[in-house]
């Protein structure tokens, strides 16, 4: 159970929760730095004793002695014999050591990687992990790696047991990125793609557009991990009425003429193309094409394909403010469609 200790101003200054798998110390580090951020801790202000915070949470003196060391030597609080520790310096901002956790990296993750980093600049120091949607690489590299960081960016992977997974962290400092829209986003502050709504709320914009087609056919293979876009795209259908279809075995699709394909996988992208040239039908007319993600390649290829895509940069700099600005809100990111000949 989590425990708090207060100064005499009944004001919360050090958090220590023994469930998390963030070391004691690291907790208390974090908890003196944030006090100071929120203005509860001012210039020359006590912060507790180690005896009293050893005696509030029965731990160890060493792991107190070892974050004060730590802030110390930060130049965030310093010590006068008899008398104990203060707040020696209130302008000076702890750096963010970050633990990035992604699923995969690709052209698209790139550009959201590039634009995190270059927002931070020299405020945040970042290591890469990955776990392929493996549920227990992830928790591995939770349980061997976060010791060593006080922020903590993750793109979880959606499973049953995720959910217990995260709360060995200090949700204080959990950041989570792109994917768990519906199951994480109100837990924990970050970034994260509502798929769902987004593909929803883009075939009802060119419903006048659809019309020109026979039906609309989602191609979802095997590779892709967000369902909600198939959830999204089968909710709008409901309502509409007009014919689709969700292929998963897209390597044996074969496309018919009236078809409108929005693909997935940039693999299955060349050979729908490839397909139509056989045929000699022209991309956006009587036979379309939407890809998923946009990339510089697909603005040149066949005269240009349409394209839908989470805003990438957009999540990295919206990613940056918030561990910058220690907020702790959570953020919707926007959804981009560029309209090409393909479509």
């Amino acid at each position: 159970m989590q425990e708090e200790l207060f100064n005499v101003k009944d004001q919360q200054i050090i958090k220590v929760d023994p469930a998390l798998s963030v070391p004691i110390y690291r907790q208390i580090v974090d908890s003196v730095n944030q006090a100071i951020q929120k203005k509860l801790l001012k210039l020359g202000d006590g912060i507790p004793s180690v005896n009293s915070v050893a005696s509030e949470f029965s731990i160890a003196r060493g792991s107190i002695f070892k974050a004060y060391d730590e802030l110390r030597s930060a130049g965030v609080i310093d010590s006068i014999p008899g008398k104990g520790f203060f707040v020696l310096n209130t302008g000076k901002s702890q750096k963010a050591n970050i633990f990035l956790l992604m699923s995969t990296f690709n052209p698209y993750r790139e550009v959201f990687f590039n634009s995190f980093i270059s927002k931070l600049k020299d405020q945040g120091k970042v290591d890469l992990y990955f776990h392929h949607h493996n549920v227990a690489v992830m928790e591995t590299l939770i349980q061997n790696h976060t010791s060593h960081y006080n922020t903590f960016v993750v793109m979880p992977e959606v499973h049953k047991r995720t959910k217990e997974i995260l709360k060995r962290f200090d949700g204080r400092r959990l950041y989570i990125l792109d994917s768990g829209h519906k199951e994480f986003s109100k837990r924990y502050p970050g970034v994260t793609q509502p798929y769902e709504m987004d593909i929803f709320r883009f075939l009802a914009d060119n419903v006048d557009r659809l019309g020109k087609y026979r039906r609309t056919v989602l191609l979802f293979s095997g590779n892709m991990r967000n369902y909600g876009v198939i959830k999204g795209f089968e909710s709008y259908f409901k309502q509409d009425n007009r014919p689709s279809l969700v292929v998963h075995e897209t390597s044996s699709y074969c496309p018919e003429k009236g078809d409108l394909c929005i693909v997935m996988d940039d693999n299955d992208l060349v050979p729908m193309i490839v397909y139509a040239r056989t045929k000699n039908w022209k991309l956006g007319d009587g036979f379309g094409i939407i890809s998923y993600y946009e990339t510089p390649l697909k603005s040149v290829i066949s005269e240009g394909i349409s394209t839908i895509s989470p805003d990438f940069e957009q999540m990295g700099k919206a990613l940056a403010d918030l561990i910058m600005e220690n907020r702790t809100d959570h953020i919707e990111n926007s959804f981009l469609f560029i309209d090409r000949n393909s479509f």
